[in-house]
């Protein structure tokens, strides 16, 4: 007995067909949309940056090199920064030498004047007063000699600073060695035949006896190297020094026997001044004798030979 199928679908004899297709209403807004044109956004030209860190980059960069290819940079950055600390060094140098030589940082305010005794310091002060107002670095000792060109007693002078604001000047005065008299009139003079000054009670220096200026004078210069060549302490015992020419030179001690010396020229100083405080070391200061040293390795003791 066959099952019956399931039943077929038949149309219904004079009834319209569908249609095929069912379009749904779609609402408004929806339709509105629908009929406006959509646009792309537009695409930039432009690559897109890496946002990592350049410092990561090279930090990574460094961690893949060779042990030698790092100690290469290590030494290049070490000579970079080692550079750049000279430059500024260098560069706060400059800046520091500029303050300081064009500002009044450093500007002379006071004046200070040492080692005069013959000349007047007031007086040398105020030739100097053209050197307040200059910085201490700017100090110019040729300006300073100019200064001191009208005292002829000046024989040397040296300039100390003293920051902030003081300038002092150390001068050295000529030291007299003789007496010479020049038109009846005694005067002090220095081995280089400058006047120091008058001959006053207390000057006990050798009297030189020569005719005319000793400056430039040929037999002042002979007698001047005799007595520079003298110890000191026989220096002192010179009275009076003739010099008839440069290798005639004779000497008189100090006292009332005038013991004389005969020097001759001016060789052999030095040996001729130690055979000749030999002898007087050896001699009463009441004996009347000349010492002639004029040959130093035969030297001569005369008595009563005056």
């Amino acid at each position: 007995m066959k099952r019956p199928g399931p039943a077929k679908k038949t149309a219904a004899k004079g009834l319209p067909k569908a249609p095929s297709t069912v379009t749904p209403l779609a609402p408004r807004r929806a339709a509105k949309a629908a009929a406006k044109p959509v646009t792309a956004p537009r695409l930039s030209k432009r690559p897109i940056r890496d946002e990592k860190p350049a410092k990561q980059a090279r930090v990574g960069l460094f961690t893949k090199l060779s042990p030698e290819a790092k100690r290469f940079v290590s030494a290049t950055r070490r000579r970079r920064i080692i550079s750049l600390s000279f430059v500024g060094s260098f560069g706060l140098l400059i800046l520091l030498i500029l303050a300081t030589m064009f500002t009044p940082l450093l500007a002379v305010e006071k004046l200070e004047v040492t080692g005069t005794k013959r000349i007047n310091n007031k007086t040398v002060l105020k030739a100097l007063e053209k050197q307040i107002g200059v910085p201490l670095p700017m100090v110019n000792s040729s300006s300073i000699a100019d200064a001191l060109a009208p005292f002829s007693l000046v024989d040397s002078f040296s300039v100390v600073s003293l920051p902030p604001h003081t300038l002092r000047i150390a001068i050295t005065e000529r030291q007299p060695i003789c007496i010479v008299t020049v038109a009846g009139v005694d005067y002090l003079y220095d081995p280089a035949g400058i006047r120091v000054g008058n001959v006053g009670n207390s000057d006990n220096y050798p009297r030189i006896a020569i005719v005319g200026d000793p400056k430039g004078s040929a037999e002042f210069t002979a007698a001047i190297d005799v007595l520079l060549a003298l110890p000191a302490d026989l220096l002192g015992r010179i009275a009076t020094v003739d010099a008839k020419s440069k290798d005639d030179v004779s000497m008189r001690l100090r006292g009332n026997a005038g013991q004389r010396i005969v020097w001759g020229d001016g060789s052999q100083s030095v040996l001729k001044s130690k055979v000749l405080a030999a002898l007087i070391k050896n001699q009463k200061k009441t004996d009347y004798v000349t010492f002639d040293v004029s040959s130093p390795t035969a030297p001569v003791v005369r008595y009563g030979n005056f």
